[in-house]
């Protein structure tokens, strides 16, 4: 059926069609100056402007000469020209040349330099105005630690923040972070048109507040121009980090990934008050003193597992701290430096400049370490390296990616090194996970059903001698009810919960049959490992956390040999209707 359309909009689609039409024309046109110069035609519509590199000359100068400048890469520049031959790009080249610059051409259209013209400013803001951090001074921060006390408070003061300078709301969201601890700041593009801001607190998202399309370009534009990322660039993730100053210096590590709305954005808050010493990770008496020992051993690898957000960095960095004397020569590699710490060599991989893991290890290796952190092993190569580093005299810190302690042999068996290695290179292997404590203000004492205490007491009579276990015969547990305190959530920190598998001569001969995770747990419970679950159940029963949340994070109450706990029929309903939520909701 034929659509009436207004003489406006009539209008307006004739102006567009003889816009794209003029546009199409003078493309064409730029192609043919580019064919009969000989030097490459481009579109700069589509490609990323270096901001450092347009901002080398003043903007009227490129465009008396109809150039610009869009890239740099040390003393060569790329400059882009709609006439190479006009006597005004001759005066232009020959200032640049004088400066020791060596050019390379591209012939551009109107089109593409009015483009390229258009980002000038913004371009220019970030070289003299924007320097990569936010300062939010004491008096604001504490202002704002007194007016925000919750999730709610904040809420409402980014809904008024919204029409108000946008420095003013990235000023505000920053703070919130770091007033409730949040460890990440999500902004996520909606189809309507607006964004949703959300910020992980304790490992689990929560919404805090819509705000409109217009706020959400002035705030992405503003996060890519601290973390020095690519304003035009928006069909690719990008990677970039700022800094927080208040009281302390606080990294900001922001990302952004396209969506078919928009772009998303994720900021990491790299807290340095979050470096803790071992002793305040949570660790039992008993794995404390294991780890501590094999800290001191002066080769061989360590390696923590779990996924990501299980507090694996966090682990490795407290390894450092503990190790870190001037005596000692140690480097990282890493993917990327989350915090600076003094007295080590930190290097981070750059994959377009091939300093990949593999190849930054190998150099590391010659450089005479002690102690070599690698951030994660991810393939034969990076794996086969640090090995072989961890059986020549080096000890080796790294993560991996498995779900227990006892996957993480498997793992690099199946990643192809070889099984005479694994063995002797290893010497202990942790897994881990964090869970949210139970707020101090609102939880409460409950009794657990039969069935659950009968499943708490099947699971810890397994606990070999060494682990102190309360009293079995009766216990209490916690319960939650959400309060201002934990924004309503039942919880307020986290803590972490481990299991250590040691490797020796046994683990040695039984990895050269090169054995399941199944054998493998099964030989680590018989030797008298506790599994994750096992310690998890423990911290329950000191009162730090509830069985809700460890279900939540280990899985249903399992028996360490692998065999789900029955529970009763009520209590099974439960946990399949848990287990029946899509991950996404279950985080």
């Amino acid at each position: 059926m034929a659509q009436n359309h207004t003489p406006d909009e009539m209008a307006r689609e004739r102006r567009q069609k003889l816009g794209a039409l003029r546009h199409r024309e003078e493309e064409r046109a730029a192609e043919t100056r580019a064919q009969a110069s000989a030097i490459p035609y481009g579109n700069l519509t589509t490609m990323p402007i270096d901001g450092e590199a347009l901002t080398l000359r003043p903007l009227e100068d490129q465009q008396r000469a109809e150039a610009a400048i869009i890239r740099r890469d040390d003393h060569h520049v790329t400059v882009a020209a709609r006439d190479v031959s006009s006597p005004a790009f001759a005066a232009f080249r020959s200032a640049l040349e004088k400066e020791g610059l060596t050019l390379a051409l591209l012939t551009v259209s109107e089109a593409s330099l009015a483009h390229v013209w258009g980002l000038y400013k913004k371009f220019a803001y970030l070289k003299t105005r924007v320097t990569g951090e936010v300062r939010i001074d004491a008096e604001t921060l504490a202002r704002l630690r007194e007016e925000i006390l919750d999730i709610r408070d904040l809420t409402d003061r980014l809904r008024s923040a919204n029409a108000q300078d946008i420095s003013v709301l990235v000023e505000l969201v920053l703070a919130g972070a770091m007033r409730l601890d949040a460890s990440d700041i999500h902004v996520e593009p909606q189809e309507d048109g607006g964004a949703k801001i959300r910020f992980r607190l304790d490992g689990v998202l929560h919404d805090l507040t819509l705000i409109r399309r217009d706020v959400y370009r002035l705030l992405l534009e503003r996060v890519k121009l601290l973390s020095g990322l690519k304003l035009n660039v928006g069909a690719r993730g990008q990677d970039g980090r700022f800094t927080i100053k208040t009281d302390r210096e606080i990294e900001i590590r922001a990302s952004t990934l396209p969506g078919k709305n928009g772009e998303f954005i994720v900021l990491r808050v790299l807290n340095p008050e979050r470096l803790l010493d071992i002793a305040e990770l949570g660790l039992r008496e008993d794995l404390l003193g294991a780890i501590t020992e094999e800290l001191k051993r002066p080769n061989g690898m360590i390696l923590t597992t779990g996924p990501t957000g299980s507090g694996k960095t966090t682990m490795l960095y407290a390894f450092l701290k503990r190790v870190t004397t001037p005596e000692l020569k140690i480097i990282t590699i890493e993917d990327p430096i989350e915090y600076q710490l003094s007295g080590i060599e930190q290097t981070q991989v750059d994959p377009e400049a091939g300093y990949t893991f593999d190849v930054g290890l190998r150099s590391i290796v010659r450089q005479d370490p002690d102690i070599v952190l690698v951030g994660e092993v991810r393939d034969r190569e990076t794996a086969s390296i640090a090995m072989h580093a961890a059986l020549t005299g080096h000890l080796v810190f790294s993560t991996l990616h498995t779900n227990d302690a006892a996957g993480a042999i498997p793992r690099l068996l199946d990643l192809g090194i070889d099984p005479t290695v694994v063995g002797p290179a290893l010497n202990v292997v942790m897994a881990q996970r964090l869970i949210r404590r139970v707020c101090k203000s609102c939880s409460k004492t409950a009794s657990p059903s039969a069935s659950v205490a009968k499943a708490i007491r099947s699971i810890l009579a397994l606990l070999p001698p060494a682990v102190h276990a309360p009293d079995l015969t009766r216990f209490t547990l916690r319960e939650t009810n959400g309060c201002a305190e934990c924004h309503g959530t039942g919880y307020r920190g986290r803590i972490g919960v481990f299991e250590l598998f040691s490797v020796d001569e046994e683990v040695e001969r039984l990895t050269l049959k090169k054995p399941s995770v199944a054998e493998i747990r099964a030989f680590g419970v018989e030797r008298g490992m506790v599994t994750l679950q096992q310690d998890a159940l423990l911290r329950a029963l000191e009162g730090i956390t509830t069985i809700d949340e460890i279900v939540r994070v280990t899985g249903p109450l399992t028996d360490p040999r692998k065999a789900e706990v029955p529970l009763e029929p009520e209590e099974n309903a439960e946990k399949l209707a848990r287990r029946a939520v899509p991950k996404a909701k279950r985080r």
